[in-house]
């Protein structure tokens, strides 16, 4: 069986598709795929990995028109359906090369609202019922797969699907002594621009669920006020 790929290229200013065929192998994935043409067929094929384990995040690709986690898409599905699958970069971001985009804009974003826990000199201990309230939002590996996906995100000044679930979840962790401005944060990354469309709770591969993150991040607002 062959797993018929359709490649987006893009290097030297020069886009194009490349179309290749991959010998299938029991329990192969999409990255493994790639790093077979890459190893077999042509080196200078670009993409990111690290990890291989879905941790890590830099591996999110599109494929037919999805963003995925390359290291955990299993390619058995699209061989036996037959059809060439169509792999292109993650949108929303400027391409480097091929399948690698710039990142940069995120952790230059987390910078900017000081996306970290910034402790208090005294001890801190978070109910059980609590830490189970943030842990969908501190499961984020920041693949971007949501940002992506998000179609509001073309509004330059609208935060995005990512920031609003850290929003959400340093507003409710006790232990950042500056949770009270995250709400202020998540109005002025236009909280209510989200087109409530849930493309971001689909393709999130750690089922973090921004939009609802974001729905709760207006309940929390309308109770405020």
């Amino acid at each position: 069986m062959q797993l018929r790929l359709k490649i987006r290229r893009e290097q030297d200013g020069r886009v194009w598709y490349q179309s290749f065929e991959v010998p299938y192998e029991e329990g192969m994935t999409f990255l493994s795929a790639l790093q077979k043409i890459k190893e077999e067929q042509d080196e200078t094929l670009s993409f990111r990995h690290f990890c291989r384990a879905g941790i890590c995040g830099t591996c999110a690709i599109y494929i037919n028109h999805f963003p995925k986690l390359a290291c955990k898409e299993q390619v058995l599905p699209y061989v036996l359906s037959g059809q060439e699958v169509l792999i292109e970069p993650l949108k929303n971001f400027k391409v480097i090369r091929d399948l690698v985009v710039d990142h940069e804009v995120i952790p230059q974003k987390i910078k900017e609202f000081s996306l970290w826990v910034k402790g208090s000199q005294k001890e801190v201990r978070i109910d059980p019922q609590l830490s189970k309230s943030i842990e969908n939002s501190a499961d984020c590996i920041l693949c971007l797969a949501c940002q992506s996906y998000c179609p509001q995100i073309l509004e330059s000044a609208y935060a995005g699907p990512l920031f609003f679930a850290k929003f959400y979840r340093f507003l409710l962790d006790p232990r950042d002594s500056e949770n009270k401005k995250r709400l202020h944060q998540a109005l002025e990354g236009r909280l209510y621009h989200c087109l409530s469309c849930n493309k971001c709770n689909n393709v999130c591969p750690k089922e973090v669920e921004p939009a609802t993150l974001i729905r709760r991040l207006m309940l929390v607002d309308v109770e405020a006020t």
